[in-house]
């Protein structure tokens, strides 16, 4: 995410984050919780994120996409999600 972007992210905002801590790098649903304005540079944002655990993240501007996500900014977490096997490249004719 931009630094504009990310400086212009409010409370309730929703977006998509890949945990830090998450082995898969998957992406998952949240919406910004706290935002702490710093000048000059970027703001600190905390993220709740979505489920039955709903555990809030401060993640890196990086690591955090905009709603919709669209093409034109490159994410080195998600090329590595599509590049990744699954387990149906795993089959071998019998």
């Amino acid at each position: 995410m931009l630094l504009f972007q990310w400086n212009a992210l409010r409370a309730g905002d929703r977006v998509m984050v890949h945990d830090d801590h998450d082995p898969e790098l998957e992406l998952h649903g949240g919406a910004v919780r706290l935002v702490q304005t710093r000048q000059p540079g970027a703001n600190e944002i905390s993220i709740r994120l979505d489920g039955p655990a709903s555990e809030m993240l401060r993640p890196r501007r990086q690591a955090v996409h905009l709603l919709p996500i669209g093409p034109g900014f490159p994410c080195w977490r998600c090329d590595a999600i599509a590049a990744s096997p699954t387990d149906a490249d795993h089959v071998v004719a019998a």
